[in-house]
C-alpha cells in the first residue's frame, strides 16, 4: 500500500510519525502516518517553493479552516494542520481502500448501476464541499477512494474558495488535463460547475476505462476538452448514465447541473439497488445504503475473479484460484467443444482495460509481456495464466515492448513520449531511458539487437534512431521515413535493421546498416497501402512485411518471392513462427463483420511453401455481431504457442479485451 520512506524523507511531522509514502502531487508529498493515539492518518507536506510564498500560506490557512467544515462521510476529514510551520502540513483521516483508478485499471470498468451509485456518492460529496464555499478543482479517478461504506473524495491540496484567485504561480494549471473543465484548461475563473464537469469525466472513466477526452498528447486532450464533444461510445445512448454525463460535460458552465441537482436526480430516479450480497438482510435500507452499497462491494468482488480462463484440452484441469485482472467475459459455448477443436484458443488472459497494442514472449518462453491503451504493462505466467506484475509508469498508451536477449530487462515505449525499462527479475522500474519532446513524438516501435546492446527506436513523427540500451544515447539517426514508424526488426546477425512506416505516398520497406545508419536497400512499396509490420525469417534470408497482405523478399537479391493474401482486407498484426515449418500468422483490425461473419476475430496461418492458408484460428468473444479485431500477435520462442490480443468494441455498454493463447502442433 505505502512505499518505504526515502533517505531524505522526514521521520515525523508535528506529533505524527511517518510510516511510508502514499504518493506525490503538484502541491507536495503525501505520507502514511500514525497519530499519537495510534490511528492511521494521511499527512500532506507542502512543497518548499510554495511554502516560501506568503500569499500561499495565507490562503492555505483559510482553506484548511474551510475544509474542516466538510465533515461526515463525504471526504477524508481534516484532523490537524499547521500552515505556519517551516514546511506547512495538513493531516486527514486515512481512508483504507483502493482508488477508482486502481480498481478500473486492475479489474475493468464498473457495471452501469454501480457507476450511477458512484455518481450519487460523488455528487453528495461535491455538494457538501460546495456548500462550504470550496471548489475541489482536481476530481479525478485517483482522488476517489472506494471505501467499504462508499466513495470518498480525497486530496484537498488544490481546493480553493470561490472568490479566491489561482493558487498556483502564473501560467500553471493544476489537475489532470483529461478531467479538467474547459474553463480550468483555459486558466479562466472557475466555479463549482467546474467540479461537475470533472465528475462527468470521472463517471465515463468508471464506465469505460478511459476519459471522454483521451488523446495521445496534451495538446490533443486540451483541444478535445475545449472544442470537441465528449467521446461517449460504450454508453447506451439515451440511457440514464449517458444522459447524466452528457449534461455534466456541457462546455458552458451555465448549462451544467449543480452537484445537489445531480444528487436529487439520482435519488428520485432511483439507481438500482445493490445485489443482495452487498448488504446484510437485516441491515436498514437507508438512502445511503441504496446509493453507495454496491460500489465498494462490486470493486471488492471484481478483485477475486480469476484473470485466466483455461478452456479444456488434454492438459487442462481446473481454473486456477486467485489471480489479478478484469472479470472475464463469458465463455459460453466454448467449454466442451474447445478440446476437440485445435483452431480455438486454449486459454484467455483478461486484465487490460483497454486494447492490447503489443505482445512479446520472454526468451525462455515462460512469461508473456503485454502493453496497451490502459497505459499499463503486464507480465503473465504462461503456466498459470496469472499476472506476475503490472508495471505502471507510462501516462498514455503503451505501443511497443521488447525483452533483452537475456530476459532480464523489458523495454517499453508509448504515446507519452518515453522509452522506459523494467527489471523483470524484481519487477522494479529502472527509470526512463529516453524521453522525447517533439510534437507527436511518441515511441511507436522497438527492436533490440541480438547482443542486447542496441535498440532501434521508431517514433510517431517519422524519426528513427539507434540508441544504447545502457544509456539511451543515440548512436545513429536513420533518415528517410516521412510518417510514423510502424515496425522494426534486427536481422539475426545484428548487421541490419528493417523498418516500415506510414510514409506519404506508400513507403517501401527500408533496410539500414546497424553500424552506420546508412540506407542499404529498399523493397518495393505496395500500390494500395503502407506496411504495418516487418521481420526477418530466423535464418535471415527472407524479409517479411505485412499490410495489404503479406510480402516475402529474398534479402540478398531484393526479389519478391511470395505474396500471401486472404479475406482480411489489411493485416494489422503478424508474426513469423520461429521454429519448425515456415509459417506466418496474420490478422486484421478494426473490422466490422456481419453477424454471420467472424473475420474480425480470425487469424490466418499461411504455409510459406505452398503460399496458402493452412489453418484459420478463431478467437472466442462474448458477442459475435459487434466490431472485433486482433491487434497484436506473438509466437513463443519454440513456436508452439501463439498469443493474440483480441478486442471487442460494442456499440452498447459491452466491450471485451483479452489475450488468447493457441497451442500449435
Amino acid at each position: 500500500m505505502a512505499e518505504p520512506l526515502g533517505p531524505s524523507d522526514p521521520q515525523r511531522v508535528g506529533s505524527y510519525r511517518l510510516d511510508g509514502r502514499l504518493g506525490a502531487g503538484g502541491m507536495g508529498q503525501v505520507f502514511l502516518g500514525t497519530s499519537p493515539a495510534g490511528r492511521n492518518v494521511a499527512v500532506k507536506l507542502i512543497r518548499p517553493e510554495l511554502a516560501a510564498t506568503p500569499r500561499f500560506r495565507e490562503r492555505f490557512a483559510r482553506e484548511v479552516e474551510a475544509a474542516r467544515l466538510v465533515g461526515g462521510f463525504h471526504t477524508a476529514q481534516v484532523v490537524d494542520a499547521d500552515p505556519g510551520a517551516e514546511s506547512p502540513w495538513l493531516v486527514t483521516e486515512f481512508i483504507p481502500g483502493p482508488t477508482l483508478q486502481q480498481v478500473v485499471t486492475e479489474n475493468g470498468p464498473l457495471a452501469p448501476d454501480a457507476v450511477l451509485r458512484l455518481g450519487a456518492g460523488l455528487a453528495e460529496g461535491l455538494a457538501a464541499i460546495h456548500n462550504c464555499g470550496l471548489i475541489h478543482r482536481d476530481l479525478k479517478p485517483g482522488n476517489v477512494i472506494l471505501a467499504d461504506d462508499g466513495p470518498r473524495i480525497i486530496d484537498f491540496g488544490i481546493a480553493h474558495t470561490s472568490e479566491a484567485g489561482p493558487l498556483t504561480r502564473k501560467g500553471a494549471i493544476i489537475g489532470t488535463y483529461a478531467y479538467m473543465s474547459p474553463e480550468q484548461v483555459r486558466s479562466t475563473p472557475v466555479s463549482p460547475a467546474s467540479d461537475v464537469f470533472s465528475l462527468g469525466s470521472v463517471l465515463v472513466f468508471a464506465a469505460t476505462g478511459r476519459s471522454p477526452f483521451d488523446a495521445s498528447t496534451v495538446p490533443g486532450i486540451i483541444h478535445r476538452v475545449t472544442s470537441e464533444p465528449p467521446r461517449l461510445d460504450g454508453l447506451v445512448a439515451g440511457g440514464s448514465l449517458h444522459s447524466l454525463v452528457s449534461v455534466c460535460l456541457a462546455k458552458d458552465p451555465a448549462g451544467r447541473p449543480s452537484a445537489a441537482d445531480i444528487l436529487h436526480r439520482l435519488s428520485v430516479t432511483g439507481p438500482a439497488a445493490p445485489p443482495a450480497a452487498a448488504t446484510a438482510a437485516t441491515a436498514p435500507r437507508t438512502r445511503r445504503t441504496l446509493l453507495f452499497g454496491g460500489v465498494a462491494a462490486a470493486a471488492t468482488a471484481a478483485v477475486a475473479v480469476p484473470a485466466f480462463l483455461l478452456w479444456p484440452d488434454s492438459g487442462a484441469k481446473t481454473e486456477p484460484k486467485g489471480g489479478r485482472g478484469a472479470t472475464p467475459a463469458s465463455a459460453k459455448g466454448t467449454t466442451k467443444d474447445t478440446a476437440k477443436d485445435p483452431t480455438k484458443p486454449v486459454a484467455r488472459l483478461a486484465g487490460h482495460t483497454g486494447q492490447v497494442e503489443c505482445l512479446a514472449f520472454s526468451p525462455d518462453g515462460r512469461t508473456l509481456a503485454s502493453g496497451g491503451m490502459d497505459n499499463t504493462v503486464r507480465l503473465w505466467d504462461i503456466t498459470s495464466g496469472r499476472t506476475i506484475t503490472t508495471y505502471q509508469g507510462h501516462t498514455s498508451t503503451v505501443l511497443t515492448l521488447v525483452y533483452s536477449p537475456d530476459g532480464q530487462t523489458l523495454f517499453t515505449g508509448g504515446l507519452d513520449q518515453t522509452l522506459r525499462r523494467w527489471d523483470v527479475r524484481t519487477g522494479a522500474p529502472m527509470g526512463v531511458l529516453a524521453s522525447y519532446t517533439g510534437q507527436f513524438d511518441g515511441v511507436t516501435s522497438l527492436a533490440i539487437s541480438p547482443d542486447g546492446t542496441t535498440l532501434a527506436v521508431g517514433r510517431d513523427n517519422h524519426r528513427l534512431q539507434l540508441v544504447k540500451t545502457s544509456s539511451g544515447r543515440p548512436t545513429a539517426t536513420l533518415d528517410g521515413h516521412t510518417g510514423s514508424v510502424q515496425g522494426l526488426a534486427f536481422s539475426p546477425d545484428g548487421k541490419t535493421v528493417a523498418s516500415v512506416a506510414a510514409d506519404t505516398g506508400k513507403g517501401p520497406v527500408r533496410l539500414w546498416s546497424a553500424d552506420t545508419g546508412r540506407l542499404v536497400r529498399t523493397f518495393a512499396a505496395d500500390r494500395k497501402k503502407n506496411y504495418s509490420w516487418v521481420t526477418f525469417s530466423p535464418d535471415g534470408k527472407t524479409l517479411v512485411a505485412a499490410g495489404p497482405g503479406i510480402r516475402l523478399w529474398d534479402v540478398d537479391t531484393g526479389r519478391l518471392t511470395a505474396t500471401l493474401t486472404d479475406r482480411h482486407p489489411y493485416i494489422v498484426a503478424a508474426a513469423y513462427r520461429p521454429a519448425g515449418k515456415a509459417v506466418v500468422a496474420g490478422a486484421g483490425g478494426n473490422i466490422e463483420p456481419k453477424a454471420s461473419d467472424t473475420i474480425g476475430k480470425t487469424i490466418s496461418l499461411w504455409d510459406v511453401s505452398t503460399e496458402r492458408v493452412a489453418t484459420t484460428l478463431t478467437g472466442v468473444m462474448p458477442k459475435s455481431d459487434y466490431t472485433t479485431s486482433v491487434s497484436a500477435l506473438a509466437f513463443s520462442p519454440d513456436g508452439t504457442t501463439l498469443a493474440a490480443g483480441l478486442n471487442l468494441s460494442a456499440v452498447s455498454e459491452e466491450s471485451d479485451t483479452s489475450i488468447q493463447l493457441w497451442k500449435l502442433p
